[in-house]
């Protein structure tokens, strides 16, 4: 017995949710194991009084606090992308996964950029080099279903301008912090602060447009 249109159309919105859940899941583990290096420095350092160690693994502490609030902001934007979807095909779906591979992947240069010397600018431009590969991610998944209406839940009437620009400005945050990092690596680092804009800038243009959540069927 072959399906309804109201069988596919539901098989394929719990596939949709099995996508968001399994992105949202590799974001949470992401952001649990930043703390793990913190853990690691209280355990090896019991005896050490707690103000000795805030003072000397500094470093290390903003750097879980910096990755936190990054992929916070890229979970956000990705949050609001997805919640326009009605479906998704094997394109997107691989893209994302390209994204979900740098986001699990930032801690490792984020542990870079702190432990190195404030004169010193090589780690600071790879920590935002994979921060340029992962905006471009997004722009890519943003422009793939602004061109795919097929995608798109049909309450969804923005242009193809309201769709890719949140993505722009986040992609061209991460390109301004690179070109101000050659000149000054503390002011380049800086500029990322630039994101905190953009997001609710994106959050307040994309409220007006926003569709009613989608039902989902047990």
């Amino acid at each position: 017995m072959s399906d309804t249109p109201d069988d596919t159309r539901e098989r394929r919105g719990r596939s949709l949710d099995r996508a968001v859940s399994f992105s949202d899941a590799v974001m949470s583990i992401a952001l649990t194991l930043l703390v793990l290096p913190l853990v690691d420095i209280a355990t090896d350092n019991p005896d050490e009084p707690i103000v000795h160690q805030l003072d000397r693994f500094t470093p290390q502490i903003l750097g879980f606090v910096v990755s936190f609030l990054v992929i916070s902001q890229f979970w956000g934007a990705h949050r609001r992308l997805w919640s326009y979807l009605a479906d998704f095909d094997e394109t997107l779906l691989t893209i994302n996964t390209f994204w979900l591979l740098l986001i699990v992947f930032l801690p490792y240069p984020t542990a870079l950029l702190f432990s190195e010397a404030d004169t010193n600018s090589g780690a600071a431009l790879f920590y935002l080099l994979v921060l340029l590969g992962i905006g471009t991610l997004m722009l890519l998944q943003a422009w793939y279903v602004a061109t795919h209406p097929r995608l798109r839940h049909v309450d969804d009437h923005r242009s193809l301008r309201d769709q890719v620009l949140p993505t722009v400005g986040t992609t061209a945050v991460f390109v301004l912090a690179i070109l101000l990092t050659l000149v000054d690596r503390t002011f380049g680092l800086l500029s990322l602060l630039l994101l905190i804009v953009v997001q609710r800038f994106s959050a307040q243009k994309d409220q007006p447009h926003r569709r009613p959540r989608r039902e989902t069927h047990p």
